[in-house]
């Protein structure tokens, strides 16, 4: 067998011009990567900074301002509802539907009533036998205190029934309604 013979320490140069470039360029990839990780660090503070102002002007803010402006929103719209509730409590039904009922006759039916406070106005339908009796109806209406002007909205004469009844809608102002 021949002999194998090793030298390890003879021609061996401290550094050889592959090796050279490779250093230089993992220096050069390790300046850009600090470079990058910098200003990447000094973005980060920058929005860090700006979250916490931000932060600390709603913490500031909040307690007094937004919240109390929220809190006095939704007061004020309570208040506006309980005062509608106590509008509608406090308006004299009994007269009105009294009035309405009383009026009635063989030959005039209600088929609806709205009322509408904020208006004053009431909305009246209901079936006449005949044209006559639909403004007979309209007259004794007008002719109570509970309503001024009674305007006949809308009519329409039933041709497909035999008694050929009058369909109306009616619209009266409602005096004093709250």
């Amino acid at each position: 067998m021949a002999q194998l013979n090793l030298d390890y320490q003879r021609g061996a140069r401290l550094l050889s011009w592959e090796g050279a470039l490779l250093l230089a360029v993992a220096v050069t990839a390790l300046a850009a990567t600090g470079v990058y990780f910098r200003n990447l660090s000094d973005q980060a503070a920058l929005w860090e900074s700006r979250a916490e102002h931000i932060e600390r002007a709603g913490r500031q803010r909040s307690p007094a301002g937004l919240e109390g402006e929220r809190m006095a929103s939704d007061l004020a719209l309570e208040v506006k509802r309980a005062n509608q509730v106590l509008r509608q409590l406090s308006v004299p039904w009994n007269g009105l539907f009294q009035t309405v009922e009383d009026n009635s006759s063989k030959d005039v039916t209600l088929l609806g009533l709205e009322p509408d406070t904020e208006k004053g106005l009431v909305k009246i339908s209901g079936e006449a036998k005949n044209i006559a009796a639909m403004l007979e109806y309209i007259k004794q209406l007008e002719n109570r205190d509970v309503f001024g002007t009674v305007y006949l909205q809308s009519h329409h004469i039933q041709l497909q029934d035999p008694e050929k009844p009058v369909r109306f809608v009616l619209l009266a102002i409602w005096r004093d309604p709250s």
